[in-house]
């Protein structure tokens, strides 16, 4: 599984004690979950992120998050992209980042083969369920 790679695999109830935010969990059967290295900044609670692959119809997806940091989010073929919170912007043809209301920054892209536009309206889903609060 994509996630193997990603970080520390865990059960639930003990990656969120290794992070210092609340992790926003999608709905769905969760397959694994991963504590997962800071976008920046030293390796602590307050930098971390979270990892969940879960299944989706035929498909397993990969949401990661992040506390937000004092630095822009610039992905390496697409300097120009802008974050506003709840906006669905690609950083590769089958991933998705956006920024939530409470400076969550979240990217989603499957394990496996999706079309682009399957990913889009996956994170689509997932913010009108509540991943941009």
């Amino acid at each position: 599984m994509m996630i193997d790679d990603r970080g520390i695999v865990m059960p639930l109830d003990q990656a969120v004690t290794k992070i210092s935010y609340h992790a926003w969990i999608p709905p769905g059967d969760l397959l694994k979950v991963a504590v997962i290295p800071p976008l920046g900044g030293a390796d602590t609670a307050a930098h971390r992120g979270i990892a969940v692959e879960y299944q989706r119809g035929r498909l397993a997806m990969l949401l990661s998050e992040w506390p937000q940091q004092n630095f822009t989010l610039i992905f390496a073929h697409n300097a120009d992209i802008t974050f506003t919170p709840c906006k669905v912007v690609h950083f590769k043809s089958d991933g998705v980042a956006w920024t939530t209301h409470s400076h969550l920054a979240m990217t989603l892209q499957p394990d496996g083969t999706a079309s682009p536009k399957a990913v889009e309206n996956e994170a689509r889903r997932l913010i009108a369920a509540g991943a941009c609060r």
